[in-house]
């Protein structure tokens, strides 16, 4: 009984993060086309309010596409395979080094002896990887630090990410971690029957850990 009051709140506090982090941009959005109608606007007045609205635009639309690939995990029947997890993420590190490296912020990815092979959906587990990584990048002070290292024990394959944090608290500002990014790394593990979870919160850092069963 417990455990279905538990989910029962962690679902509507997710609701309710969700609706929180639709509801910003879609507010600023109104408010910036109201104010680019307003006829005593100067040039520039006008198009700094259509580049704001644009803004808010793509906060939108990205929100939105990530609600899309959190239902797509819902009831997933999609097959899993075989792949290396150390290699998937050098790749992701790859990906996303430029980016941490422009902005004065630094990505690290600890190496693994071998192969550490899992069985999950690759293409979704690279695109919730991806997703929650840039997020961390966006609250990163500068000069701060994502880390990711990879270990295995008793045949699972445990996946840890520290990031030292400016992370929000509540939606976008009171809460130990983001919603929906969060969800859906949490969703695709635990779809491949796996675990997603916070393993340490401090003002200073943030640490998570994930498993996955080995192949």
């Amino acid at each position: 009984m417990d455990g279905t009051a538990d989910r029962k709140h962690a679902e509507s506090a997710f609701i309710s993060e969700v609706f929180h982090s639709l509801s910003q941009p879609l507010t600023a959005l109104h408010c910036g086309l109201d104010l680019a109608l307003q006829c005593d606007r100067t040039l520039e007045e006008l198009r700094a309010s259509i580049q704001t609205a644009l803004d808010n635009t793509e906060r939108l639309r990205q929100r939105l596409l990530l609600i899309r690939a959190l239902n797509d995990l819902v009831d997933s029947d999609a097959a899993a395979d075989v792949i290396d997890l150390s290699a998937l993420l050098r790749e992701l590190y790859e990906d996303l080094l430029p980016l941490f490296e422009a902005a004065g912020r630094r990505l690290e990815v600890g190496a693994t002896s071998g192969p550490l092979l899992v069985r999950a959906d690759k293409i979704r587990l690279a695109r919730a990887l991806f997703v929650f990584v840039e997020y961390l990048y966006r609250y990163l002070p500068e000069g701060g630090l994502v880390g990711m290292h990879l270990d295995c024990d008793q045949g699972r394959a445990a996946l840890g990410i520290k990031a030292q944090s400016c992370l929000p608290v509540g939606p976008e500002r009171d809460s130990a971690a983001p919603a929906c990014e969060l969800e859906l790394l949490r969703r695709t593990f635990v779809a491949a029957g796996g675990e997603f979870g916070p393993l340490s919160n401090t003002p200073d850092c943030r640490e998570w850990l994930a498993t996955l069963p080995a192949a």
